[in-house]
């Protein structure tokens, strides 16, 4: 890992982090996220979706319409990373090891290979879709052994024009903030 790299990542850090939105910004933005996302050709088809439970600088998945889709959600466990594990309302989660809400241990644990859309966080994106998460890499450990498209989800602000990246840094297929929808190019 370059150390230029590195130290990028946390300026980038810590600059997304500064960044604050009053809460009715938030909720209006987070419809609109919601409008674009299951307007997508993705989400109509995707029978299992993998969400991300939302921080509070994050955009709110939990508007998102069932629309007969399972949704799962990431659980933590310290001897194999993340798993995704089913999750009929948003009540059920509990918090995790990091703070974040996550399924309870009895929900059932689906295989990565029935995951047909990912949706997941991060502090900023960029044109390329890259993603910059928070740090500790569980994302970009667990995206490649997913199957499903990889879609992330983000606030204007979080639309930068480079994300530091390096060679273990996942690509997602598609970023969606409340003014742009960003594929993946392809040259």
């Amino acid at each position: 890992m370059g150390t230029k790299t590195k130290e990028d990542k946390v300026v980038a850090r810590a600059q997304m982090r500064g960044f604050r939105i009053s809460e009715s910004e938030h909720a209006e933005a987070s419809t609109i996220i919601r409008d674009a996302l299951t307007a997508l050709a993705c989400w109509k088809s995707a029978r299992t979706v993998l969400l991300f439970a939302p921080l509070p600088d994050e955009p709110d998945t939990f508007v998102l319409p069932r629309d007969g889709k399972r949704f799962c959600y990431p659980r933590y466990h310290a001897d194999r990373g993340y798993e995704a594990a089913l999750t009929d309302v948003p009540d059920e989660l509990l918090p995790g090891k990091f703070g974040v809400l996550e399924p309870p241990p009895k929900a059932l644990q689906i295989p990565a290979s029935e995951i047909d859309l990912v949706v997941v966080p991060g502090l900023a994106f960029d044109k390329k879709c890259y993603r910059l998460g928070r740090g500790r890499g569980f994302y970009d450990q667990w995206l490649p052994a997913l199957s499903g498209l990889k879609l992330g989800l983000g606030f204007d602000h979080q639309l930068i024009d480079r994300v530091p990246r390096e060679t273990h840094d996942v690509q997602l297929d598609n970023v969606i903030t409340p003014s742009h929808s960003v594929e993946v190019p392809y040259d």
